[in-house]
């Protein structure tokens, strides 16, 4: 068999491999512009988003011993049937620890939530959360968790990701002084999309974009 015939031969089986995966509706509109030759074999990939909820504290530095702010942060995340994996990176740094007298925390919660049809989270499962740290012990050290749907499924909906935490900083100017607590908090999302040879395989469509 010539090679342009086995080049075109395996196209054709991975076009309808991801076809065949993919919602009726989106395997007809894909197969249609696969028919009429509008933009050539596509090819697979991944598509991040990334939800940043990372935080650095700042106080007035005009106090000699700077004090304590509360900070609360949320955001939803949708989860389609096409998400395939998710990604979650998690650290804090807590500077000069006090022990135990010491009341300086960051927690985070990530909940599996229902949709309420307007992109919001509703009857969370806080029984069993995705994803829960409390850090008041001092600095966290970096944590990554990878979440492959494959090997431990998971539910669609809207989730719901808060990070909770108190903490001090000042930034007079002087780096010999200045000190900030902070937590980095990313949460990436995976999703397949298609790139395709008109579009020098540059774009990459997220799937759920053609249903």
């Amino acid at each position: 068999m010539s090679t342009l015939r086995t080049k075109t031969m395996s196209g054709i089986m991975a076009v309808l491999f991801v076809s065949l995966a993919m919602p009726g509706c989106l395997s007809l509109v894909l197969g249609r512009e696969m028919m009429e030759g509008a933009r050539g074999f596509p090819e697979v990939k991944e598509t991040p988003t990334e939800y940043d909820l990372s935080h650095t504290f700042v106080v007035d530095g005009s106090e000699l011993l700077p004090t304590q702010t509360q900070k609360t942060l949320f955001t939803p995340i949708p989860v389609d049937d096409t998400v395939q994996g998710v990604v979650i990176n998690f650290e804090t740094t807590v500077n000069y620890h006090l022990g135990d007298s010491d009341i300086r925390y960051v927690q985070v919660e990530l909940l599996s939530c229902e949709d309420d049809g307007s992109g919001n989270p509703i009857n969370c499962d806080e029984s069993n959360p995705i994803y829960d740290v409390m850090a008041d012990n001092g600095s966290y050290e970096p944590e990554r968790i990878e979440l492959d749907r494959n090997e431990n499924p998971f539910d669609s909906g809207v989730w719901s990701l808060t990070v909770d935490g108190r903490g001090t900083g000042w930034n007079t100017g002087l780096t010999i002084v200045d000190d900030q607590d902070s937590w980095t908090l990313v949460v990436t999302v995976i999703r397949p999309c298609l790139a395709f040879p008109d579009d020098d395989f540059e774009e990459c469509t997220p799937t759920i974009e053609f249903e």
